[in-house]
């Protein structure tokens, strides 16, 4: 965006949205399993919300104890409402995505 000369609030919200969706996932859109049409945003989108948990980083999800059940379920609510924050961001027209105050 920035080399296009597109620089703006929107584009920081975009790149926001893209940062949160690989902190979260723990993959670059640049790894070799997103090519072509096949984006980072595209597979977490793709996954959002039912699967959510097969492209959240594995190491957010473990609890190794079993009275942690309520933290775990909490903490995937948190990771689920995160992971629309990304794609809210992120969305491909800049219209559509939410303003940084939001």
């Amino acid at each position: 965006f920035g080399m296009a000369g597109k620089v703006s609030a929107k584009t920081d919200v975009y790149c926001y949205g893209i940062l949160l969706l690989e902190v979260f996932t723990r993959r670059k859109p640049t790894d070799e399993q997103f090519g072509g049409d096949f984006s980072l945003r595209q597979w977490v989108a793709e996954a959002f919300p039912v699967a959510i948990s097969d492209v959240i980083d594995s190491h957010l999800l473990n609890e190794s104890n079993n009275a942690a059940t309520e933290r775990s379920a909490a903490r995937k609510e948190l990771l689920l409402m995160i992971m629309g924050i990304g794609l809210s961001c992120s969305r491909e027209s800049r219209n559509e995505r939410m303003e940084m105050k939001e």
